[in-house]
């Protein structure tokens, strides 16, 4: 049985129903946040919830919890679950309205889920990933690519497109070229003893804290960065929330260096689980 929180209910997700005319399944106008529990502790809880919160206000939605109301309700899911491992999604819809799209007059809704979601299969954690180029160009400017809203549809086409092509990831860029992320995570190059991140990527608490944990370590530039960039790296990974730390060693049918997963992403993605567990490097 997996349990989620329903607007202060913990529910059998069997039983759980969002109405029809909710404008989250009518319009995607709803926001999320993913969090990570490890060790049986959730991961800097309050700063995604502060990422949720930000975004919510910017898109005009007004959350009926407190962020510490809303921690509790977290925290409470987890422990329903006996998650001492494991992936947590908060979302908030704009709520059930009219068909029409009048955003007036509704109550969000609150969902805090807590069941494990890994995008990409164990064993490829130090061999590495294949990753394209996605057709859908992202633009800083739209909600849907700023934030986590509940419209993801250019997400699920460039994984769609990425699949078709025998790749498991795809790699946003803009419409000048300039690469900005990865489905799962924000994008990293390395280069000799320099160590970029793609600049104009979405906000993301874990890729944030490898991003400090990199700059300490081995010093990061951010910047714009293209394919052609990438494909004269020595080294390229991505880290995020589902996926943590793991190499892309091709990108459209070119090899990455040596086309496997190098030492600074394996350093990198060792020095991030110390931290997460509270252990010294």
């Amino acid at each position: 049985m997996s349990l989620l929180w329903l607007n202060g209910t913990l529910t059998d997700k069997a039983d759980a129903h969002v109405s029809p005319f909710d404008h989250g399944f009518l319009y995607g106008d709803g926001i999320w946040e993913p969090l990570r529990v490890f060790g049986g502790k959730l991961f800097r809880a309050n700063d995604h919830l502060h990422i949720l919160f930000n975004a919510a206000q910017a898109i005009g939605i007004d959350i009926p919890l407190s962020q510490a109301e809303l921690l509790a309700a977290v925290e409470a899911t987890v422990n329903a679950n006996n998650r001492t491992e494991g992936y947590v999604r908060v979302i908030v819809t704009r709520g059930p309205g009219t068909i029409g799209p009048d955003p007036r007059k509704i109550e969000p809704q609150v969902i805090v889920i807590a069941e494990e979601y890994q995008p990409f299969p164990q064993e490829l954690y130090g061999h590495g990933l294949h990753a394209i180029v996605s057709p859908q160009v992202i633009d800083a400017k739209n909600p849907a690519h700023r934030y986590r809203t509940l419209n993801q549809l250019h997400v699920v086409q460039a994984k769609r497109h990425a699949l078709q092509n025998g790749c498991l990831e795809a790699l946003f860029q803009t419409r000048n070229g300039h690469l900005v992320g990865a489905t799962e995570g924000l994008l990293f190059a390395v280069k000799g003893e320099g160590l970029d991140i793609a600049a104009g990527h979405m906000r993301d608490e874990v890729g944030s804290a490898v991003a400090k944990l990199a700059e300490r370590e081995l010093g990061l530039l951010e910047r714009a960065l293209t394919l052609a960039d990438l494909l004269a790296s020595d080294e390229v990974f991505i880290a995020g929330t589902a996926c943590g730390v793991i190499g892309i060693v091709r990108v459209d049918v070119h090899d990455i260096g040596t086309g496997i997963e190098g030492p600074v992403t394996r350093e990198i993605r060792q020095r991030f689980q110390h931290l997460t567990r509270g252990e010294p490097k």
